[in-house]
């Protein structure tokens, strides 16, 4: 058995922002996350045709905190402003230097994180809470603590604690679209025959189209699609051929291209289950009545990487208040 005072369930941007926050005030706490790397939707795939940020594309700043940590990380040398073109917002684009998973592997630093390891279960035990978290080859660990929080998307969250507590009943309405993404490379360079970015419209197979390539201190030619939220949800188990074959064909329909779109020399698939938030909790955190028990995330106020932040920041503070 692991014992810790807080267990926090994902080291995505919330789980890696609320156990930052927590640790500096004298906390101890420990993270569990069932990939093998932080950051969650702020993730970098590797190959030998370059990089993708199969994720988050970019990131944007509303609140004195979130741009405090971007301008801290620029300043480190960990995020860069991506202008790219075809870029559709006056704020300013920021990027992970050199991928979007830089952000996730800084804030991670100093933590205690526990990698590979999927959350089943959590059981009350003796005034605590015990988790048991799985590996992939089956083997089971335990952990005990007085707090636990999920920082993960409320799909999964009401799964854990709504039969522990009604109290996270009101995740249930919680609504939040899967992504189909799509990573290609293509040699030669397309060059000046397709922006560095394109939105879909309504009707489109693909949401967004966005040459990876073209963010700062990337190279390739590489492209990341990330399918609309409808058509993703609609072809949600369907087959790798199928689906490359689908998206491919709408980046050809999407740039203009048609048949003159070159074949790529690399594709990869990637499927977010739960990728964009539909419809938000509309508070910042949700918790039990003894406060012992809670979940944060995007998911609680926006579809932006920052609420994630935000949601995070809240419940450090309430928690920190007790």
């Amino acid at each position: 058995m692991i014992n810790t005072d807080i267990l926090v369930i994902g080291a995505g941007l919330a789980g890696l922002t609320l156990a930052d926050h927590l640790a500096r005030q004298g906390a101890h706490v420990r993270l569990i996350e069932k990939s093998g790397t932080p950051g969650g939707r702020l993730s970098t795939r590797q190959s030998e045709w370059g990089s993708f940020d199969h994720g988050a594309q970019y990131l944007t700043s509303r609140t004195p905190a979130f741009t405090a940590l971007i301008n801290r990380l620029a300043q480190e040398g960990n995020m860069a402003v991506w202008k790219p073109d075809g870029k559709d917002s006056a704020r300013p684009w920021w990027v992970g230097q050199p991928g979007m998973s830089t952000i996730g592997s800084v804030l991670a630093r100093g933590l205690d994180v526990d990698f590979g390891l999927h959350a089943r279960t959590i059981s009350r035990q003796d005034g605590r809470y015990v988790v048991e978290a799985g590996h992939g080859d089956g083997i089971a660990r335990h952990y005990s603590a007085g707090q636990v929080v999920a920082a993960i998307p409320a799909p999964q969250a009401h799964a854990l604690l709504a039969p522990l507590d009604p109290a996270f009943g009101p995740l249930e309405g919680v609504r939040m679209a899967p992504c189909w993404t799509a990573l290609l490379a293509f040699d030669p360079p397309l060059g000046d025959q397709v922006p560095d970015l394109i939105r879909g419209g309504a009707g489109d197979i693909l949401a967004l189209i966005a040459r990876n390539s073209s963010k700062p201190g990337r190279s390739g030619e590489t492209f990341v699609l990330h399918a609309a939220p409808g058509w993703s949800r609609s072809h949600l188990e369907a087959a790798p051929d199928m689906l490359e074959a689908e998206m491919l064909g709408a980046m050809r329909t999407q740039t203009g291209l048609g048949a003159d779109l070159p074949a790529p020399v690399h594709v990869d698939l990637h499927r977010w289950r739960h990728a964009l938030v539909e419809m938000p909790l509309d508070r910042p955190y949700i918790g039990n009545a003894d406060d012992t028990l809670f979940a944060c995330g995007d998911w609680c106020i926006d579809a932006r990487a920052e609420a994630a932040h935000q949601s995070a920041h809240a419940l450090a503070r309430h928690i920190m208040s007790l």
